[in-house]
Formats: structure tokens, sequence, C-alpha cells
């Protein structure tokens, strides 16, 4: 059997490779693995997507020469870091490179004679030949319209829609979504598959590098955001939470990482700049932007806990919380639905979304009484057995398809 792991459209966002690594992971953390083959195709070269760079950077060119203001600079994520990651994979998987589009896509299928090929995030049609395992990341633009542009929102319902009658099974991150797929997609005639909470370290997760804290200048005590700064993030209740706690603790900080410019509302961002330095709080909240993973896991490891303040995920907790977890470090999480999915675990505490008293109050509790530190072996052990879960369920949707 081969199995071929699709990364288009997962490179341009941390979240998307760390998906990828998931899915591949619990795939490899099976039995069935021994027997199997493992291809990446990776979108990072040939003409088409020569074109659509070069589309981009004009339009981006004429976009900043008509503006008054100067726009801040998206900086995405690319193939070399998603292959760098799978190099920890070994000869168990090999990498391969491709062009954007389905055509592409087919012709390596066929060239590897793949036997399915997943994840997939677009349609590729009821034609294309040999099984497909379609992936649905989230139905937000129904719960917050206002985030997007009526074009999007339209573009958004089409898109599940083509993808839900073509595919034959889609995986989820959670019920939730697949909840929403059975709500706003009727029509829709794939077999839904639930992936299981399924987090893990990476071994390397667990030396520690002191080094990494001294260069960006963090000292413990603190608190960490690993999120995106876009608007249902929630950031404005974790900085006024903090406000609160800060006023009786002078040494603690907030440590924030993420891309800070949302693709929404372009005042966000400012906003909440505006919010700390009116509240005195613009050097006890660090501001770190968007940086390398492995920093950005040392950084979690040292902190009293991480806070999720997000008002919409697809995935219990999103990224934060599953790398939290997978560390042994404490989070403290908003109490939306698809939050409430996390299995009961003594360092996963909840607060009212959106009550930054309440939030306050929980991270009280971690400042005044640390969390115990998990040996790293028995971290590893849990999270074998929760990639273990997670395969079977992405083994059983490869058998649906054949």
């Amino acid at each position: 059997m081969k199995i071929g792991i699709l990364a288009h459209d997962f490179l341009n966002w941390s979240g998307g490779v760390d998906f990828l690594w998931l899915v591949t992971d619990s795939l490899l953390a099976c039995p069935r693995a021994e027997t199997a083959e493992f291809h990446l195709i990776v979108p990072d070269s040939g003409p088409r997507l020569a074109w659509q760079r070069a589309r981009k950077s004009i339009g981006s060119t004429l976009q900043a020469s008509l503006s008054l203001k100067k726009r801040p600079i998206v900086s995405g994520l690319g193939s070399d870091e998603l292959c760098s990651a799978f190099l920890e994979f070994g000869d168990r998987i090999s990498i391969h490179h491709a062009d954007i589009g389905r055509g592409p896509i087919e012709r390596a299928t066929e060239r590897l004679g793949l036997t399915a090929l997943l994840p997939v995030s677009y349609p590729l049609g009821h034609d294309f030949p040999g099984p497909w395992l379609a992936y649905a990341y989230d139905f937000q633009h129904k719960y917050f319209p206002e985030n997007f542009t009526s074009q999007s929102r339209r573009s958004r319902d089409k898109h599940f829609a083509d993808l839900l009658t073509q595919a034959r099974a889609v995986v989820v991150n959670s019920r939730a979504t697949a909840n929403d797929i059975r709500q706003y997609v009727p029509q829709a005639i794939a077999r839904v598959f639930t992936l299981p909470f399924a987090p893990a370290p990476r071994r390397n997760w667990l030396e520690d590098d002191p080094e990494i804290l001294s260069r960006y200048e963090v000292a413990q005590p603190y608190f960490i955001i690993s999120n995106q700064f876009w608007a249902h993030k929630n950031h404005a209740t974790a900085f006024e939470a903090f406000r609160l706690l800060a006023t009786n603790n002078g040494s603690l900080s907030l440590v924030c990482t993420g891309l800070t410019n949302g693709p929404t509302d372009p005042m966000y961002f400012p906003g909440l700049l505006r919010f700390l330095k009116e509240t005195g709080l613009e050097r006890r909240v660090q501001i770190l932007g968007l940086i390398p993973k492995r920093d950005q896991i040392e950084l979690m490891k040292h902190a009293c806990a991480v806070v999720q303040p997000t008002l919409f995920e697809g995935g219990p907790g999103g990224g934060a919380v599953y790398d939290a977890v997978s560390l042994g470090v404490p989070a403290i999480v908003s109490d939306i639905p698809v939050n409430r999915e996390l299995p009961d675990a003594s360092g996963i505490t909840f607060f009212p979304s959106c009550d930054a008293a309440a939030l306050a109050e929980r991270m009280k509790v971690h400042v005044t009484a640390p969390g115990k530190k998990i040996p790293p072996e028995e971290l590893m052990s849990a999270g074998q057995r929760y990639r273990v879960a997670s395969g079977e369920v992405l083994w059983n949707a490869i058998d649906f398809l054949l």
C-alpha cells in the first residue's frame, strides 16, 4: 500500500504544517504502517506556481503603491520548513516536489502508484484516478460572518458543498465540525470521520534549551498565548485579565506568539497595542510575532500556563492546547462548545469566554501553585497512545475508500 500525504493548501499557515505532521505521525504510529510506503507531495515547483507567485507579487506591489498607508508584510511559511520537519521521519517517508493544481497531483498519484491520497482540502472531482480522503477545516464563516467578506462567505459555502459532494469520505478535527457539516451541507455524501484529540510531543521538544528564553529576553514567571492575532482569537479578554492580575504581581509578564496582521480587521491589532499603552502594560506584554516552532515550544514549556481565550476553533483548544497537553503544560481554555470536547485532564481548566475576571482568577491559581513537571518518558508514552487512536481513525477512513 502506498499512501500520499498531500501538502497542497497546508504550507502557508503554521497550523497546517502541524496538522500534516499529526496526520503522518498518527498513520505511522499504527502497525499497519509497517507494510506501507508514505510519500509527501509538496507544491513548491512548476510553471503554475511560478505564475501564481508572480501575479500575487504584482498585485501586492500595485496595492502598496495605491495605499496611503504602509501595509504590513504577511510572512507566510514555505516548503523548506515543512520538508525540514518531515526529515525527522527519516526513511519512513519520501518527499516529492510538484506544481499546484489538479493536473500535477493527478500525475504524481499515477507516477507513484498511490493507493490513497490525503488530506485533500479542495475538491478533486468524481473522476480523479484514485481514492482521496478530504479534509474539512471549519465553518467559522457561519458563526462569525463579520470576519469575512460576502464574497469569501459565498466562496467558502461553494468550497464545502463541492468538497463534500465529490469526496466519498472526509476527516474533521471535532464533533462540532461534524455537526456543522450535517447542518450547513445537508446534501453532503461524504462519510465523516472525526479525529480524536491526539497531542504528542516530538522527542527534541523535551530537551531543554534555556538559551531560547535569553534570546527573546523572556523571564519567568509568565503566561503565554500562541495564537495568530485574529479577532476571533480574543486577545482582548486575555489582555484585560492580565491587567487585573498584573496589579498585584509586579514580576509577572505575558508572552504572545503568532502573526500580528489579521486578515479581516486592520484595526484589531493596533487597538490591542493602544490598550497596552493606555494601561501601562506595553513592556510587560511581549509580542514576539511568528517565531520558529521549536522556539515557541521552549517558551511554552517554561510558562505558568498557556492561555487560550479563543471564541472559535475547528478542533478542541486549537493548536496551542494540543502542544500544551503534549508537553504537560497547564492550559486555561475558553469554555466554547468545541473546547468542551477536550478530554478530562488535570492540566486543563475552563473559564467563561469573554469573562476577563474569571480568567484572571484561573491565572492567579497557576501563579501561586505551579503545575507539576511530568517526566519526558511519560509524556512520550501518552502521546503515542493518542496518536495510535488518531491513526486508527485514519486507517479506517482509508479502508472505507478502498
